[in-house]
């Protein structure tokens, strides 16, 4: 085994003991265990599930996610390759990314937490930590929905969807990574994670964006027709207008995967 290889493993027990620290310190759990989660469409951390028991004795379990360097690199490749190919469209830069693990995480947190204020379901964050190597720690509520999650969503859950969006553009929150793991679909529809945008963008693009995103993402679960009618029953001609500009930009990222004459119809129906 090389030199490199032990220092990466013992970079990690690091980490994992700093996380069962934190843990028994913040939440004041006892027989801390840490499992990683399928990443599904994430790039940008390790989402881990935390295990323990509290105070009373009764089991307690926390989503987080653990955030690096190499996480803050992707995003900002990502960030900058869509801002190139709007400004190779003649379109000013829309995507921000964060300096740091630490910028990342508070922003997670920050975000997250406004949405989860306006009453949106999503999972509430809950702190953000310090991990050795500058890596940071962001903890959530674990959702019990997400093992009653299912494909088969009804009208009236996608119209809930564009609602809870609708919610948060009014409040001035801009989402930034609508994709379709970004969605739960349980008891509730939950909204999950977020993006980020340069803060000077105009609201109008983000906004436009945003609504690309969520029609893009629900294509799998409704026609074209039916997800454009319930979109417009929560937003302007305009605004859906806007929003058809950006699809060709949604078909280049790679947790997007819309077949070529749904994105055409999306076109028609939004122009």
């Amino acid at each position: 085994m090389s030199a490199v290889q032990d220092d990466q493993k013992e970079h990690f027990r690091d980490v994992l003991r700093s996380i069962h620290l934190i843990m028994v310190e913040s939440f004041k759990l006892r027989q801390v265990k840490v499992t990683p989660l399928g990443s599904e469409g994430s790039r940008l951390s390790i989402p881990i599930k935390v295990e323990g028991v509290d105070r009373t004795g009764s089991p307690v379990r926390y989503f987080a996610k653990i955030l690096g360097g190499s996480d803050i690199m992707t995003e900002k490749t990502i960030q900058f390759f869509k801002n190139v190919y709007l400004q190779m469209e003649g379109r000013p830069p829309l995507f921000n990314f964060n300096r740091s693990a630490k910028d990342l995480a508070l922003h997670q947190f920050e975000t997250m937490g406004q949405i989860y204020r306006l009453g949106i379901p999503t999972a509430k964050p809950l702190g953000t930590f310090a991990l050795p190597g500058g890596m940071w720690l962001f903890v959530a509520e674990f959702l019990e929905a997400a093992s009653t999650a299912t494909k088969k969503v009804s009208e009236a859950q996608l119209d809930q969807a564009f609602g809870h969006l609708r919610l948060m553009h009014r409040n001035g929150i801009y989402h930034g990574d609508i994709k379709p793991e970004n969605f739960l679909f349980a008891d509730k529809v939950y909204i999950m994670d977020v993006g980020n945008y340069l803060k000077d963008a105009p609201d109008k693009e983000k906004l436009s964006y945003d609504v690309a995103c969520a029609l893009a993402s629900f294509l799998d679960l409704a026609t074209p027709e039916k997800l454009v009618k319930l979109a417009k029953g929560h937003y302007g001609v305009r605004d859906m207008k806007r929003s058809a500009s950006y699809l060709e930009l949604i078909d280049r990222r790679p947790d997007f995967q819309m077949a070529p004459e749904n994105m055409k119809k999306l076109k028609e129906l939004l122009s």
